[in-house]
């Protein structure tokens, strides 16, 4: 019987020292996940903010082309009434 008591003292040490140290992983294990959670939520904001991003990058990019064309078309006209005007004088001319 003297025999078996270190043997299971030591056991019992052993255990209690298994039991701290699962409750340490366990904690650690929960803080991680929480971080993981926050970390997810991040992510998803960032993803909505980079959607709402190219969007309103799409949406420039369409007026400045509107806005262009718009220029262009002016332009074109702007430049007949002158073309007609030349003309008209021309005609005056002969």
């Amino acid at each position: 019987m003297n025999e078996l008591t270190p043997t299971i003292t030591d056991l019992k040490g052993k255990i209690e020292k298994l039991v701290k140290l699962h409750q340490q992983l366990k904690q650690e294990n929960d803080s991680l996940n929480a971080e993981k959670l926050g970390l997810q939520k991040t992510v998803e904001e960032q993803k909505s903010t980079i959607e709402a991003l190219q969007k309103g990058q799409q949406e420039l990019e369409q007026k400045k082309s509107e806005e262009q064309n718009t220029i262009i078309t002016d332009t074109k006209l702007k430049i007949n009434e002158l073309v007609q005007e030349i003309d008209d004088c021309i005609a005056l001319l002969k």
